[in-house]
Formats: structure tokens, sequence, C-alpha cells
């Protein structure tokens, strides 16, 4: 295609060179040079030749000379010139015929000269805003020395094939790519299900050529089954010539694995009769799917049988909560009632063994007031016991009732003090850090704070050797909170211990810490109880051979709390 130029025209070749004027000898740069001997712009020679070639009129029609000139177009060339406006074929416009060299013939005549045969290429030009497709034909035109002398060419419109081709190409294009994704393979039978062709995707797939399951029926190397659905239309579907979908078919690989494919097909009927000539369709891979399908299965039946067992522990445990209640609530109802029968024959053995020891009744032996110690002695243990394991059940059963005051730490050590400075004196136990002075009030239950000082007191005297020592210290924590440790410089508590002592009937059975002792384990299990309940806490601190420090934190009074206050 080249650009119309009436006016001034200068014509210029591909590389760029100014060609030169009419009479001019050029080269063009071609296979072979034009020449002397043919001068422009005609050449009557090569117009006594053409007229002996016979040429279809309805085609546009040029001839030119080996230089590029024109120098003959047919009526039909005019024609199809005038109709391109402001571009031109190839051989260039109408007028220019004879007169100018063309530079877009040169690499046509180019290809002519260097094959020495015919030279198909396509040119589009634009008509009334529309591209059009010219298929140009250019051969050689020989004189009777058979020498090449010109160039004959002519264009035919092949827009409408060269656009059906694409279209057709297109659609190809399209339909593979859709195929490519809805499926893996393609299959077609004849009338009798017997395949006729298979693609080679199903080699890849099913690891065996293709070519050995032509002419056979699917059942003969696969087995046809109920798919996720539950449907299984296929031996339906052939009986009655329907189309179906996802027919589920079960096909072995060469290893014994089982492949899954989803099948669905077409009948296909001749045009002209009407009768039935087989199937085509697609099969595509679903292995991976079923897999799946069957992994949650599973799942979902491991789930199932592990809620049904879950929903059976679940009874089995309501069943046990309940009956462990009933239980505790028995337990707490029996040593309530306990606790007042067995405290008031124990009261009225402690008062008569108090009354024999100071023989309110009458002088008696040396021995019997001993005795009579004695049984003091045994009632006030049993009777320190049984408070204890009272009120255990009374802390587990969410029956304790505490009563908050504002109560002065001083006269609180004080009395616990005293109640534990006659058995440390008695061991020859060093007690003068146990006399604090404080000005600070805690917001306690006067009685259980008193309870935990005594019991913390009682096993600092009891676990340290003779001749130890025991000790008090306050510090104030926060603004909130504030604390009162109990400390001996005895043996010790292993780390290993540490964390149990505050369990329910534990006791440290190495060194001082042992069954010689008597108790029943439980003090330090409901001071950290009680101290817990009132807003505090307890803890300990304990160095093998330096001592141990148990520390109670209570919260400081505001002056705000109301003396009613219970929990």
């Amino acid at each position: 295609m080249v650009k119309r130029s009436r006016e001034n025209l200068k014509v210029v070749d591909l590389s760029g060179r100014r060609v030169k004027a009419s009479g001019e000898s050029e080269s063009f740069n071609t296979t072979f040079a034009r020449e002397g001997q043919y001068p422009l712009p005609a050449n009557e020679q090569i117009l006594g030749i053409l007229a002996n070639i016979l040429v279809d009129e309805t085609l546009p029609f040029y001839a030119a000379a080996l230089d590029g000139t024109v120098i003959h177009i047919n009526e039909y060339y005019s024609k199809v010139d005038a109709s391109l406006g402001d571009t031109a074929l190839s051989p260039g416009a109408a007028d220019c015929v004879g007169k100018y060299q063309v530079p877009s013939l040169k690499p046509v005549i180019a290809d002519v000269l260097a094959s020495d045969t015919t030279v198909r290429a396509e040119e589009i030009v634009n008509i009334n805003g529309r591209e059009r497709v010219f298929l140009g034909r250019h051969m050689p035109v020989r004189n009777e020395r058979k020498e090449v002398v010109a160039v004959a060419g002519t264009y035919e419109d092949v827009t409408a094939q060269i656009r059906g081709i694409e279209a057709a190409n297109k659609t190809q294009a399209q339909f593979q790519d859709f195929a490519r994704a809805s499926s893996d393979w393609f299959f077609e039978c004849d009338a009798d299900l017997r395949i006729r062709s298979l693609s080679e995707r199903f080699t890849a797939i099913v690891g065996q050529p293709a070519s050995l399951f032509i002419g056979s029926k699917f059942e003969q190397f696969g087995r046809f089954e109920e798919n996720l659905d539950g449907k299984f239309e296929s031996r339906h579907a052939f009986n009655a010539r329907k189309p179906f979908r996802e027919q589920l078919f079960v096909v072995e690989d060469p290893s014994g694995t089982e492949l899954k494919f989803h099948l669905s097909g077409v009948p296909v009927f001749k045009r002209h009769d009407g009768s039935f000539e087989g199937y085509r369709g697609v099969g595509m891979d679903v292995t991976a799917r079923y897999t799946q399908a069957d992994e949650r299965r599973a799942v979902h039946n491991n789930l199932e049988s592990l809620l049904a067992e879950l929903t059976r522990k679940n009874i089995a445990l309501d069943v046990a909560t309940e009956q462990a209640t009933t239980a505790l609530r028995a337990k707490n109802e029996f040593l309530a009632a306990m606790s007042h029968e067995l405290r008031t024959p124990l009261n009225a053995i402690i008062g008569f063994a108090e009354a024999f020891q100071q023989q309110t009744f009458g002088q008696l032996d040396d021995a019997y007031i001993e005795y009579a110690s004695d049984i003091g002695s045994s009632g006030h243990h049993l009777l320190g016991l049984i408070n204890d394991i009272l009120d255990v059940a009374v802390i587990e059963s969410g029956g304790l009732s505490l009563q908050f005051d504002e109560v002065s730490l001083e006269p609180l050590i004080k009395k616990a003090v005293n109640m534990n400075l006659e058995a440390a004196r008695i061991k020859g136990l060093k007690t003068d850090s146990l006399f604090l002075k404080s000005d600070v009030s805690v917001l306690v239950d006067d009685r259980r704070a008193t309870q935990i000082l005594v019991n913390l007191l009682s096993n600092a005297v009891k676990f340290t050797p003779e001749g130890g020592e025991i000790g008090l210290e306050i510090s104030q924590l926060t603004d909130k909170n504030i604390s009162l440790t109990v400390w001996d410089k005895g043996v010790g508590i292993s780390a290993e211990h540490q964390a149990k002592v505050f369990e329910k009937f534990h006791q440290v059975t190495t060194h001082i810490y042992s069954r010689q002792q008597e108790g029943t384990g439980l003090g330090l299990h409901i001071s950290r109880e009680l101290a817990r309940k009132m807003n505090g806490d307890l803890t300990l601190h304990s160095v093998v051979g330096e001592g141990s420090r148990f520390t109670f934190t209570m919260p400081l009074a505001t002056g705000e709390h109301s003396n009613d206050d219970f929990i």
C-alpha cells in the first residue's frame, strides 16, 4: 500500500535514497539490474509481450518494468484505484503510470526475480473507512529468450475469505479454550457405543495409550457408578439416546489406583435421515474431589462418633455431678450434725479433765492429776481436728460467712502471739521479734484473721527446733495492701514441697516437717482459702537450711467501711 501524492511527487526507495528521474538508470538494489537497452517510460518490447498474455479482466491488473515503473494497468485497476482515495495498491496511483518509479514494488520485483516464479502477497487497504484485503499475484514476464523483462500482477479482493478464516480460527481457539477449561479429555463413540476416538489427554491421565481403548465399550475398561449426588443416569441415557451429565466413571491405572471421571455426552444424529450415530462428550478428572469427599465423610463419621461419645460422657458426668452434689450435701449435713454431737461430749470431757486438774471435787493423787492433764490435751487436740474438718466443709460448700471490720493490726497480732507464746517459751524459742508496734488498720474478719495468724504462729513454734527463733514482720506493699510475715530460722522447705503445702491433708514427710507432729494437714489450706476470701492471699518463701517465711496479705482499711458488711 502506498500513499498517493500527485503534486511534486518524489519517489523514495525503502532504504531512504532518492530515486533518479525518468531516463536515469538505477538498480533499486534488486537481484537483477535493469538493462540499458530498455528505455523509460515505456518499452515496446514489453508491451508486445503483454499483448500475448491472457489476463482476467475482472481483476485489477498491472505490468511494471524491472526498475519499478508501472507501464500498464487495466480498466478494473483504475476503478479500484479511484475507490481507494488517498491510498493505493503497491503499483501506485493510476495517473502515475509510466511517469514514476514505485518504491513499494521494489521488494516484490526482487522476490519475483529471486524465486523466478509467481509471488503471492497480501495488501491491506482502507476503502470508505473499512479495511479490505487484496491478494496480489506477481509473476515474471519473459521474452522469447526466456529472460525476465518485466513483472505483471493481478489483485483479488479476499477480504471475505480472510475474515471468514480469522473468524473460524477465533471460534476454534475459543472452543479449544472452553474445552481445556471445562474438561480433561474428549471421546466419541459409534452407534454401538464403542470408542471411535479418544483424546491423548486420556493417555496422560490414565498412563496407557488412548489407542488401546479404540473399539472398546466403556464397560470393558471401567465401570459406571453413582456420583456424589446419587445419580446413575448413563444406562438410561444410552438406551433412550439422551444427553447425560456428570456420570461417574471409574478406571484403574496400571498401578491399580482408581481414577474417577465425570462423563458428559450428547447423542449425535445424521442430518439427512436422523439416524443415531453415537455420542460425543468430555471426561473430567474428579479423583481429588471424590477423595476429599471420602475424607470429609470419614471426618464427619468420626465427629459423629465423638459427639455421641461426648454426649454419653456428659450424661455420665451430669449423673456423677449430681451424685457428687448429693454426696457433698449429705457430707455437709453429716458434719454439721456431728459438730454438735461431737463437740458436746468433748466439751464435757475437757471440762471434767480441767476440774480434775484443779481438784475441784477433792484432793487427788498426782498420778490422777497427770491423767486428767493428758485427757484435757487429747480433748483439745481432737476438738481442733474437728474444727478444721468443719472449716474445710464450710469453705467448699460455699457456706462461709465473713463479717468485715476495720481491725487495728497491733491488737490482732498481740492476741495471736499470746495464744502461742507459752508454747514457744516451753520450747526455748527466741520470741523477741514477735512484739510489733503498728497503728495500721486492716479490713478483715477479726475472728478469721486471728485464726490464720494463730495457725501460722502455731506451725512456726511446732516445726522450729528447740532453741531456734521465730518472728513477725510488717511491710506495706501498696496504698491498698499490707503484708504480715511469720518467719522462722528452721531447716526450711524444699522447692518440691513448697507448691504442695497448701493442699488439703498434705504434710511434709522429711526433716522437721513430718508426721511426727500431730495434725490433719488442713491448717495451711484453710488459712490460704480464708485469706483469699478476705481479698488477700497467703504465700510461702523458703530456703532449705535457712528457714521459711509465710506472708499474709490483707487489704488496708479506708475508713469508709460499714460494720454490717457480710459475704
